[in-house]
């Protein structure tokens, strides 16, 4: 049985010279996913982790869910098919990196992974009525993307709300997950608002004793 909430681990906020170590432990910890922050210091000002790098964690870690979160531009079918290939569960996408949303969530499924759409901060949801039937999950960014350790934009839990009324009034059931700031002061009203997989970076990697961290953010959603 699937759980009802589940928590993606940002590597991002990982000790970046100890990855094999960090994701087998966060794993072993209970996190469910783990998030790979793609960043191409075009489309956000920092640099990050390519299909190399996926593709030998994927042997390292064969039944993990990796959960890759595209931010490039401009996106080309090669950039999503290297990430498919190198072992991306889950791959997200911003409408702002191709005029083409619709031809790249299909390349996404086609390719074996789950297809996402990411909605930043200023990013209307309202193209989501026209892709349903392409989108796995919506990736729903509570800070602006580029960098970890940012305060949750109050203005986009009404997005979340948003992106979940949009959903139920096409009687379809995507996965809402959220990105940014989120902590145990933030995880609870988040999922009241209709969000079930919480993207963890310094929340999780950032304490010092990470198994009462992750305890703490499930509690809060008690």
């Amino acid at each position: 049985m699937e759980k009802r909430f589940r928590f993606a681990g940002s590597i991002l906020s990982a000790d970046l010279l100890n990855l094999e170590r960090e994701v087998a432990s966060a794993v072993e910890q209970g996190i469910d996913l783990i998030h790979f922050d793609v960043m191409d210091y075009h489309f956000v000002p920092n640099m990050t982790f390519g299909p190399g790098f996926l593709k030998a964690m994927r042997q390292k870690f064969p039944d993990v869910i990796f959960d890759v979160h595209l931010m490039v531009s401009p996106l080309t079918e090669q950039i999503v098919t290297d990430y498919a290939k190198a072992g991306a569960s889950w791959i997200s996408i911003h409408p702002e990196s191709t005029p083409h949303v619709e031809r790249f969530l299909t390349l996404i499924k086609e390719s074996g992974a789950k297809a996402g759409l990411v909605l930043n901060p200023s990013t209307t949801p309202n193209m989501l009525r026209y892709l349903w039937d392409k989108i796995d999950f919506v990736l729903i960014m509570t800070v602006n993307p580029g960098f970890g350790g940012q305060k949750l934009i109050p203005a986009t839990l009404k997005k979340i709300a948003d992106v979940k009324r949009l959903a139920t009034e096409a009687n379809v059931k995507p996965v809402i997950e959220v990105d940014g700031g989120i902590s145990p002061e933030t995880v609870a009203v988040a999922a009241s608002y209709g969000a079930s997989v919480f993207v963890v970076g310094n929340a999780f990697f950032g304490q010092k004793d990470r198994a009462l961290a992750l305890l703490n953010l499930h509690k809060a959603l008690e």
